[in-house]
């Protein structure tokens, strides 16, 4: 088959070896804070060194895995420590979980590249969401017995995610465990959300959208598999009143829908739409107060963004505002400009998608980020990264950036024969 035959199909491969050990990290990413809060609780005292320990073992493990295997690792990371450590010597502020938020996308994505597959993809997305909804029905139906063993809000003031003075919205519960406003989702349960395995509910509104996208890609052809996995997003949804994560549901079979219509440059240039948008809005609402509502979020991200002069939007001086409500202002003022353009060139243009299947779940993964960034910076924790990063990896498939693509070798040919005399490139003149 010549390189710039059609879109290949998705075929089952042999599993690599070493795709178990793959998966097993990316359920330790997802589970080790519920671990840590048991032995918080049990134990002994934990801080966050052993938070940042188990961190860098996880993510340790998963390096030195791809290291084996993928140069594009050593290259990648060379460039974006260099461009990082140049920003931090700019701001005069040397922040190590800086490059850990950048090689948590990396790495998994590599993990699941070179040890990954689609098989291993599902099994990864089957067994992470078991062990969520466990967790959900345990919090749900036993609270007492839940926040005996997980005193979440205890591990979180252990580890210095929440001031010791802080008395939290209900017993043990993380500060957003309650919704004092009303539920979105059925109204009836009352003012709980459930956390489950990740102690706070945005994570798992997050993890309930990928789940959902990754069954909606690799179930349709399995009704019963379907609809059981759907009923279990469903749950663990509404359990935790995950109205993003709904929205996110939605968008998703959106995407899905118009994805033959899409192309990589029309994604490159979405997260600056976004920017665009959310400074249109901040200035159009200017003096307003927020709230917790979707708009009220989009809008404070808006303000936040406004906050940053053109030295802090390319990361090279420092800024004291706390951006936790918005990913942009985050991303640009600890990456820089440079740095955040880096990254999402190297998902973009170079991430391959040629078949179908492998696009859609490439775009899921780009609107992702896209919106979760405009409400906040939820998108850099380990706890769903680690398997939204991994999937991506199972997923792609191919060369080519997007199904119809030119190979990358005749892009190439073309382009050394266009600088070519005519004689050299042997046509006539």
């Amino acid at each position: 088959m010549s390189d710039t035959a059609g879109p290949v199909r998705a075929v089952s491969l042999p599993e690599p070896r070493g795709s178990q050990v793959a998966i097993a990290l990316v359920v330790a990413a997802l589970v080790f804070n519920l671990a840590l809060s048991f032995i918080n609780a049990s134990v002994f005292r934990v801080s966050a060194s052993h938070v940042i320990g188990i961190e860098l073992v996880i993510v340790g493990i998963a390096g030195a895995m791809v290291a084996t295997r993928s140069a594009n690792l050593y290259a990648i990371t060379i460039a974006l420590f260099a461009w990082l450590v140049f920003a931090m010597a700019a701001r005069a502020n040397f922040d190590p979980k800086i490059f850990r938020d950048a090689l948590i996308p990396v790495i998994f994505f590599l993990l699941g590249r070179h040890f990954g597959s689609l098989a291993a993809g599902d099994r990864a997305v089957t067994i992470s969401l078991l062990i969520v909804t466990a967790g959900a029905l345990l919090e749900w139906f036993f609270l007492d017995l839940f926040l005996k063993y997980f005193d979440v809000l205890s591990f979180y003031r252990a580890k210095g995610a929440v001031d010791a003075s802080f008395g939290g919205d209900g017993p043990g519960l993380y500060i957003s465990g309650l919704r004092f406003d009303g539920r979105t989702l059925l109204p009836f349960l009352g003012e709980h959300r459930v956390s489950s395995v990740f102690l706070e509910p945005v994570s798992l509104g997050n993890f309930g959208a990928i789940a959902f996208a990754w069954v909606l890609l690799r179930d349709g052809k399995r009704p019963a598999a379907l609809i059981l996995k759907m009923l279990l997003i469903a749950t663990v949804l509404i359990l935790g009143d995950s109205r993003f994560g709904v929205y996110l549901c939605v968008i998703v079979a959106l995407i899905y829908a118009v994805a033959p219509l899409a192309r990589p440059l029309t994604v490159f240039v979405m997260p600056f739409i976004a920017l665009i948008l959310l400074l249109i809005y901040a200035w159009h609402k200017a003096g307003m107060p927020w709230d917790n509502t979707t708009s009220g979020r989009i809008l404070a991200s808006g303000q936040l963004l406004t906050t940053l002069d053109l030295s802090q939007a390319l990361g090279l001086k420092t800024t004291v505002v706390d951006f936790g409500d918005s990913g942009y202002a985050y991303v640009l003022s600890q990456f820089g400009l440079f740095g955040a353009l880096m990254l999402w060139s190297i998902y973009v243009f170079g991430c391959p998608a040629e078949t179908m299947q492998s696009w859609r779940f490439k775009l899921f993964t780009c609107m992702y980020l896209v919106l979760l960034l405009s409400i906040s910076t939820s998108s850099m924790t380990i706890k769903t990264g680690a398997l939204l990063w991994f999937l991506a990896g199972c997923a792609a498939q191919g060369t080519r950036m997007a199904p119809g693509a030119m190979h990358p070798a005749a892009l190439s040919a073309i382009l050394t024969n266009a600088f070519r005399s005519p004689r050299r490139a042997g046509l006539r003149r």
